[in-house]
């Protein structure tokens, strides 16, 4: 299990003992460039469960519940893809490109949770004789929690609409029969997701989120894949197995097969972290064209072995790394931020990445607010530009400072800002190591 390192896991944990002591936020507590703005923590039922977790056993249980839900999303993909073959198909062919892109997703944040969410709508839709016998029971409930845990359930209603838009397509009227039952499930559904905290600003955060594409497209996750890099080269192989799985099957894939697998990795293309449920969606698919395989031969001693070995293996290993510390903060500014403190500036307006503000608001929060972090659906659109602007060295980065009164920046060393501060007469070095330079007004 991976040590807690991601900068808007920090900020949730954050936030989740903020929401145990003081309730639901509704407007913004951390900056002090925005304060008071409207803010919807999307994500407030996972915070609480992290809060909770933290504050009862320690933050080791979090890497405890995220090993868990790891197992939890291997083994239903695995079943999903075995269930749609029949239990007869070559299914690590498709199981193991779309499990490892899915996988990169993985990680300590709620879209893990949403990732696990949309697997199990994934597994309801697909499997009738599972937990999508009752729809009108399954479907509210597990929207209900996804609303409630992550911006990532749309996409969900966008999959149950591509679904029964391909079935009317392949014949299958969405007011007869099970087509009809998952209709009145996904109404159902809808109305369960206005019970939240926040009304219909929940429900339609995803809406206000894209509105926000100028602001997105400096976002890494946001941006379109790059084949350069693993992940992309990982999802560029998803989608060649997924196409030849296709084009080589001796049964064409049904209309509605390719309404639904067609635009989820479109939205893979269009944003990389989309990448982590289109694949969950081709994999269903895939695995029932696969040319039939001989049932294999079960042997009931020889699974209960491997297991056994397996755990025995697996027990002494997890015991050594849950010894270890539960977070790992060797990205962010520790000694920078200690100097900033001794030196008594802590509270002072202070400028940074939105990355390490994540570690602030962890560490120093309510004793220092931060200028911006990774909240992107929160800040006005233009001071998100204008932020991104001057992170890379703009010129206005003088004015900005300025009309924020900005008075200690810690930014990374060998930055272009760094540098432009380092040489300016306004600004003085205060402390400087391999990883954050620290620099404080004249």
């Amino acid at each position: 299990m991976e040590r807690l390192d991601d900068n808007s896991f920090l900020t949730h944990l954050r936030t989740g003992r903020w929401i145990l002591e003081h309730g639901v936020p509704h407007s913004d507590i951390y900056s002090y460039t925005v304060p008071g703005t409207r803010w919807v923590a999307q994500s407030w039922l996972v915070e609480v469960l992290y809060a909770g977790i933290a504050e009862s056993v320690g933050p080791t249980g979090i890497r405890v519940l995220c090993g868990m839900l790891g197992a939890a999303s291997a083994y239903l993909a695995y079943r999903l893809a075995d269930r749609a073959a029949g239990g007869r198909g070559r299914t690590v062919v498709v199981l193991v490109p779309a499990l490892y892109v899915s996988s990169l997703y993985w990680v300590e944040r709620p879209l893990f949770v949403g990732v696990l969410a949309f697997l199990a709508l994934v597994w309801i839709v697909e499997i009738p004789d599972s937990a999508g016998r009752r729809p009108l029971i399954a479907l509210p409930v597990l929207m209900w929690l996804w609303v409630n845990s992550h911006g990532s359930f749309a996409l969900g209603f966008a999959y149950l609409a591509l679904h029964l838009l391909g079935r009317w397509a392949d014949g299958h009227a969405p007011w007869k029969d099970r087509e009809r039952r998952l209709l009145q499930a996904t109404g159902l559904a809808f109305a369960a997701c206005f019970l939240n905290p926040y009304g219909a600003g929940l429900v339609l955060f995803p809406v206000e989120l894209l509105t926000r594409g100028e602001a997105l497209q400096y976002v890494h996750e946001w941006k379109s894949p790059d084949f350069r890099t693993l992940a992309g080269m990982a999802f560029a192989a998803w989608i060649v197995v997924f196409v030849a799985v296709l084009a080589l099957a001796r049964a064409r894939p049904t209309r509605r097969d390719v309404l639904v697998a067609l635009p989820f990795l479109l939205l893979g293309l269009w944003a990389m972290r989309n990448a982590a449920v289109a694949s969950l969606v081709g994999l269903p698919i895939a695995a029932r064209l696969l040319p039939a395989a001989p049932p294999p031969v079960r042997r009931p001693r020889l699974d209960v072995a491997l297991i056994t070995a397996v755990l025995l293996l697996a027990v002494p290993l997890t015991r050594g790394d849950l010894a270890q510390p539960p977070f790992d903060l060797s990205k962010y500014p520790v000694a920078a931020m200690r100097a900033v403190e001794g030196q008594g500036l802590l509270g002072r307006r202070l400028f940074t990445t939105p990355a390490w503000s994540g570690y602030v608001i962890h560490r120093y929060w309510p004793r220092q607010r931060v200028f911006m972090d990774d909240r992107f659906d929160m800040y006005p659109t233009a001071f998100t530009v204008n932020y991104w602007k001057v992170r890379h060295g703009d010129a206005r980065w003088r004015a900005t400072f300025e009309r924020y009164r900005v008075e200690v920046v810690v930014w990374e060393t060998g930055a272009s800002l760094t540098e432009i501060l380092s040489a300016s007469p306004s600004w003085r070095v205060l402390y400087r190591d391999r990883l954050a330079t620290v620099l404080v007004r004249r």
